[in-house]
């Protein structure tokens, strides 16, 4: 933990300015969850990039990476795909409420002592929260939403989710090297 919030703070100090919210600012960030208990491990990383294409609405693309495993049945999931986040207030803020959904087209492979099943299908997630700033240019973000997975051939299922991750702000001269 102490070398995520250290890779954090060096991120904060190499970028200048406000948190970037502005028409053509970039943000970079994601989320890592792991989860073991007895018999029970979960793992996965969503990493994200968007561009804000009018000030405080970013779009942009993710993709997801999780794998589990129960007993001795895995499950290796991946999904890409488009999401649109805004945020309601300036930068001036140190807590900015904002929603947020995505959209991905998905490939879940499961897989036990019987043989092995793959699956192709679409998950999203809808909801809302909010941005925490811990420097001018990195927030940590914490959303509450729902999130549905719908395989081809098999039922969809959904739920509420808390989401925690985090986000780099880059100005857009910055990411064109100016």
């Amino acid at each position: 933990m102490k070398k995520i919030l250290f890779g954090l703070a060096v991120l904060a100090g190499v970028t200048n300015g406000n948190a970037q919210t502005s028409k053509n600012d970039w943000m970079l960030g994601g989320q890592f969850r792991l989860n073991t208990t007895d018999n029970n491990t979960a793992i996965s990383f969503t990493p994200n990039a968007g561009v804000f294409i009018v000030d405080n609405l970013a779009v942009g693309g993710n993709f997801s990476l999780s794998y589990s495993k129960v007993g001795n049945t895995k499950n290796t999931f991946f999904g890409v795909g488009p999401f649109a986040r805004y945020y309601f207030t300036t930068e001036t803020q140190a807590v900015r409420p904002l929603v947020h959904g995505a959209l991905n087209f998905t490939s879940q492979k499961y897989k036990n002592n019987l043989g092995s099943t793959t699956a192709s299908g679409f998950n999203y997630f809808v909801g809302g929260g909010a941005a925490f700033f811990i420097s001018k240019n990195v927030s940590i973000d914490a959303l509450l939403g729902y999130d549905h997975t719908k395989l081809k051939d098999f039922s969809g299922s959904g739920g509420f989710a808390f989401n925690v991750g985090f986000q780099v702000f880059l100005l857009g001269e910055q990411v064109k090297g100016k």
